[in-house]
């Protein structure tokens, strides 16, 4: 209804009234959104954009990690923080994936975006993960991924292109992020 009433303070249904009306500009805005979350979510790859960092060790930093030294491999680029609570659900899916497939060139990235180390520690401490934890302390990683949401994944193919992205996290997510993976994996490098 909202739109509607933008649509028409915005002159542009002037002459345009009724449910015939009110049908056509709803269509309109289904597709229009419709396109865009296809054309974000598949379909469009691009690649990654690079990125230099440090590796997350429980409740300080590790050791210096790029993401280009994972070419050759599928890797699943997770954002997540501490007060997220689908990361709750996501960190355990994605580390049980990570020990299925690791042994065919499947890898999982995890960039913290806690304010406090000590947050991502505790997280850590309750739902502990095997696959790589990085930081990202003045936010370039999500500026260069534009992450929108908590948590976001980018699945790169061998190739570090962005082949799929994942926002949010559901009952469903790590089915279809497994079958996006095994695709994935039978790609050459």
């Amino acid at each position: 209804m909202r739109a509607w009433a933008d649509a028409q303070s915005a002159g542009l249904l002037l002459r345009m009234r009724g449910p015939a009306c009110r049908a056509i500009v709803a269509v309109a805005m289904v597709s229009a959104a419709a396109a865009v979350a296809a054309a974000g979510h598949s379909g469009s790859e691009y690649q990654a954009p690079d990125f230099r960092t440090m590796t997350l060790d429980g409740n300080s930093q590790g050791m210096p990690f790029q993401l280009n030294q994972l070419r050759g491999q599928v890797v699943y680029l997770d954002f997540w923080a501490s007060w997220c609570i689908p990361c709750r659900l996501s960190f355990p899916a994605l580390d049980q994936l990570h020990k299925k497939y690791r042994g065919r060139g499947f890898e999982v990235v995890a960039v913290n975006k806690d304010v406090v180390a000590a947050d991502s520690g505790r997280f850590l401490a309750r739902i502990p993960v095997g696959f790589t934890l990085v930081t990202d302390p003045d936010d370039r990683i999500v500026r260069a991924y534009q992450v929108k949401s908590m948590p976001s994944g980018y699945l790169l193919d061998r190739k570090g292109r962005v082949r799929h992205v994942h926002e949010g996290f559901r009952s469903n997510s790590a089915e279809q992020i497994e079958a996006q993976i095994i695709e994935l994996l039978k790609e050459p490098s």
